[in-house]
């Protein structure tokens, strides 16, 4: 069993074998569902929240509340590396003072054989967020000051800069070193109050966003001059609207598709990606009329009553991403839904059942299996969730992929030029 002490060091309590959690339900898990730690992976401590093992003698869970040395203990988790999907929770027993945790997607952690171990399987080969090729802050310091020199009034440019330093944003690193997906964030308003909103928390929120808000509107020069610079540079280039850092693309859909014209006025190649919560459907017509390839839609479940109380949309419903799903498929532009996946949740009976149904009705060409970045417990507490018996994550994945044999299992957006 991991855990953590005050001081944020995590060591192993020998003799006493870790628990995990699906949903609300406490479990322990076969060796072969763990895989060492992933490169770039972080470790964090959960305050306010002890540690739970499986007492083989008593062939129950208990908890542990104090160190071998008799210290104060807190459970241990793990946030993994890009194109990693967690199948286990870390399991705990919070404490009634236990603050809500901070925006990251929590899995399990343990220890074998003195290296950390996690319940998680890699769903994405690509290698375009992978932390050792992102170890070139020279290079980066170098890419930047050129891309400045030739756009010196480029806005967007300069917000890019910032992302790839100040908030080490992996995809905005890859714009300046020339590879891969380049970031277009342009939207400074919303239309949704989502509950695990990474770049603006409302009043009384009891976490704060991971970055802040884009605080501009580039205009559709601005962009086009992004896009351009990435894809006469990249092989298979991807450039996507809707990034963390920013509101709702669809809320400019005049001035992106302005930008997408001057872009396909210029070059047929590359691959120009919208990611929405799919919110405006006329919209979503307007901008794949001006040349858009490819729209991703945000879910955090296909139950409409889930949908509305994460997302929280303001002057959308849920149909009207139906809607927009049915545009962007019946114009044959490639589909995919960001889906985020939460272990005992996603693969709950009942939302397996709505899953079929959804991709029934829509026939997507991806899923993109992303991580939930969310206090399960609060996130549980905010959606109203309805436990029902979990199949595992691993063998969800197994049955999507053999039910749905023409569909992506993933987690980037793909080139598809």
């Amino acid at each position: 069993m991991a855990y953590a002490d005050g001081e944020g060091n995590v060591w192993d309590f020998p003799g006493f074998e870790p628990a995990f959690r699906t949903g609300n339900r406490v479990v322990t898990v076969d060796r072969n569902d763990l895989i060492p730690l992933p490169y770039g992976s972080y470790l964090f401590s959960l305050p306010g929240r002890y540690p739970v093992f499986f007492n083989h003698k008593t062939r129950d869970f208990r908890h542990m509340t104090v160190s071998p040395d008799g210290d104060d203990i807190y459970a241990a988790s793990a946030f993994l590396a890009s194109a990693y999907l967690r199948t286990y929770l870390p399991a705990y027993v919070r404490k009634d003072d236990a603050p809500v945790l901070p925006l990251w997607a929590y899995a399990g952690v343990a220890v074998i054989d003195g290296e950390f171990y996690v319940p998680a399987m890699r769903i994405d080969d690509d290698p375009r967020s992978d932390p050792a090729l992102h170890e070139n802050d020279v290079e980066l310091k170098t890419a930047i000051t050129e891309a400045k020199g030739l756009f010196p009034e480029n806005r967007l440019v300069k917000q890019l800069a910032k992302c790839s330093t100040a908030y080490r944003c992996l995809c905005a690193r890859n714009f300046f070193l020339g590879r891969y997906e380049a970031p277009l964030p342009t939207t400074m308003a919303c239309n949704a109050r989502c509950a695990g909103c990474l770049s603006l928390q409302g009043k009384g929120s009891p976490f704060p966003p991971s970055q802040p808000r884009l605080d501009f509107h580039p205009d559709p020069e601005e962009i086009a001059e992004v896009v351009l610079r990435h894809f006469t540079r990249v092989k298979g280039a991807v450039a996507s609207f809707g990034q963390g850092c920013e509101g709702e693309p669809l809320l400019r859909s005049d001035d992106l598709a302005a930008a997408v014209r001057l872009v396909r006025g210029k070059t047929a190649s590359g691959t120009i990606n919208l990611n929405t919560n799919g919110s405006r459907p006329e919209g979503v017509r307007e901008l794949i009329g001006a040349g858009l390839d490819s729209i991703r839609i945000s879910l955090n479940s296909p139950t409409p009553e889930y949908y509305t109380r994460y997302h929280r949309p303001v002057n959308y419903t849920y149909d009207d991403v139906i809607r927009s799903l049915d545009a962007a498929l019946s114009a044959g532009i490639f589909v995919s839904i960001n889906l985020f996946f939460l272990p005992g949740f996603t693969d709950s009976e009942m939302e397996v059942k709505a899953l079929e149904d959804f991709l029934g009705r829509f026939p997507v060409s991806m899923i993109q299996t992303r991580n939930l970045n969310m206090d399960p417990d609060y996130y549980f507490e905010q959606i109203g969730f309805s436990e029902s018996e979990p199949m595992g994550i691993r063998k969800l994945v197994e049955l999507l992929k053999e039910k749905y044999p023409k569909m992506r299992l993933g987690y980037y957006n793909p080139p598809l030029r």
